[in-house]
C-alpha cells in the first residue's frame, strides 16, 4: 500500500513539473484535456525562459570572491549543459508517455498474477524502491531549500530565476526516476516468474494440464517483460546518454567548485555540509540507475540447474533452452552497457577530470 502511494504522489509530481501528462486513476492511466494544456504550458515557460534564469544566476556566481576570476566560465558551461539535457527531456516525452502506458499494463497484469498465486515482492527490491525513493526526494526537497539558502542576497528576478532552475532540476532527477522505476517494475516481474518456476519444478509432477497452463502462462509473461525491457532501453537510450552527460559535467565542475568553496573560511558550514550531502546522494541516485539494469539482466538470466533434477517434460525443457538462449542486452544506445562495472569507470574518469580541473587551478593560482 505504503509502495503504491509513493507512486502515485511521484506521478502527480511528473504532472506538476510539466514530465508528463499522464496520471493513474482507479488503476487506469489516463490523459486529459487539463493535463495536457497544463503540461504544455510549464514546458514553454520553461523551454523560453530557462536561458534567461541561468544567466542570471551564473553571472551571480561569477561575482563570488571564492570562486577565482579565470574560471569564470564553469558556471555558463553547467548551465548550458543542463538546459541542453532538459531540453531533450521535454522533446522526447511523447515516446516516454508512450512506453508508460504499455508498461502500466504490464504491471497491471503482473499485480493480478502475484495476487493470484500469493506472492510477495522480493525484500531486496523492496528496499532498493524505497532508497530510490528517498534519494529522488531529498534531491528535490535539497534544490528548494537552495533557493532559499542566500534569500538576503537575492533579487525579486533572481528568485524567479531560482524557481524556475528548481523546476528544471526536478525535470532532471525526475527522468531517471522513470527510468528505475520502470526497469524495477520488470525486475520485479522476473523475479516472480522465477519463484513461481521455482515453485513448479519442485513439484515433481510435469505431466499433469495444470502444470503446463502455468509454464505457458510464465513463459508468455516472461517474453512481455524481455520485450518491455528492450523497448525501455530503446526509448530511454538517447535521453540516459544525455542524463549520464549532465552526470559528469555536474560531478566534476560541483567537485571542483566545493573543493574551493571548502576552503573558503568565510562560507557558512551548514552551507558546505549542505553541499557535500546533496553532491553524495546525487552520486547515489545515480548508481540506483545502474545498479537496477544489472539485477534486470541477472534475474532474466537466473540458472533453472534445478530443473535437471526431476523429470523434465517437453514444455520445461523448451523453455529452459529459450531463456538461455535469450539475453537482455541494456547497452545506452548501443554504446556501452549499463551497470555497475560501467559506473565505477565513470567515476574513475569523473575523479580524473576533477583533479585536472583541480590542478589547473593550482598552476594558474601560482602564477
Amino acid at each position: 500500500m505504503g509502495r503504491l502511494l509513493l507512486l502515485d504522489i511521484f506521478q502527480w509530481f511528473a504532472v506538476i513539473i510539466g514530465l508528463t501528462s499522464y496520471r493513474v486513476v482507479d488503476d487506469r492511466c489516463v490523459q486529459t484535456r487539463l493535463t495536457r494544456m497544463y503540461t504544455l504550458i510549464v514546458n514553454v515557460i520553461t523551454v523560453t525562459m530557462l536561458p534567461v534564469a541561468f544567466v542570471v544566476v551564473a553571472k551571480f556566481a561569477w561575482v563570488y570572491t571564492w570562486l577565482p576570476r579565470f574560471m569564470w566560465i564553469t558556471p555558463f558551461l553547467l548551465y548550458a549543459v543542463n538546459y541542453v539535457v532538459i531540453v531533450q527531456t521535454l522533446i522526447s516525452r511523447c515516446h516516454r508517455d508512450s512506453i508508460l502506458m504499455e508498461l502500466h499494463h504490464l504491471v497491471v497484469k503482473l499485480n493480478r498474477e502475484m495476487g493470484r498465486a500469493e506472492k510477495k515482492m522480493n525484500s531486496k527490491l523492496r528496499r532498493l524502491f524505497y532508497i530510490k525513493t528517498l534519494t529522488t526526494s531529498y534531491l528535490s526537497l535539497c534544490y528548494v531549500l537552495g533557493t532559499f539558502l542566500y534569500t538576503d542576497e537575492f533579487t525579486f528576478s533572481m528568485m524567479l530565476s531560482a524557481i524556475l532552475i528548481n523546476n528544471g532540476y526536478n525535470i532532471l532527477i525526475a527522468t531517471t526516476h522513470f527510468y528505475f522505476v520502470s526497469f524495477w517494475q520488470v525486475a520485479r516481474g522476473y523475479d516472480f516468474v522465477n519463484q513461481q518456476l521455482e515453485e513448479l519444478i519442485s513439484t515433481r509432477s510435469p505431466l499433469t494440464s495444470r502444470y503446463a497452463e502455468e509454464l505457458r502462462s510464465l513463459w508468455s509473461l516472461h517474453a512481455s517483460l524481455s520485450q518491455t525491457a528492450h523497448k525501455i532501453n530503446r526509448i530511454y537510450g538517447r535521453q540516459m546518454l544525455a542524463s549520464r552527460f549532465d552526470y559528469i559535467t555536474f560531478s566534476v565542475i560541483n567537485g571542483y567548485i566545493g573543493i574551493i568553496y571548502s576552503l573558503n573560511e568565510s562560507a557558512p558550514l551548514l552551507a558546505k555540509y549542505f553541499s557535500v550531502i546533496l553532491y553524495t546522494i546525487r552520486t547515489m541516485d545515480f548508481f540506483m540507475n545502474d545498479y537496477i539494469c544489472d539485477l534486470v539482466t541477472q534475474y532474466q538470466s537466473m540458472s533453472k540447474d534445478t530443473a535437471s533434477e526431476g523429470v523434465m517434460s517437453n514444455e520445461l525443457c523448451a523453455y529452459v533452452i529459450y531463456q538461455n538462449s535469450m539475453n537482455v542486452n541494456l547497452k545506452i544506445c548501443g554504446l556501452f552497457p549499463s551497470n555497475r562495472k560501467q559506473w565505477l569507470d565513470m567515476m574513475g574518469f569523473i575523479l580524473g577530470n576533477s583533479i585536472l580541473l583541480l590542478q589547473y587551478h593550482l598552476m594558474k593560482s601560482g602564477k
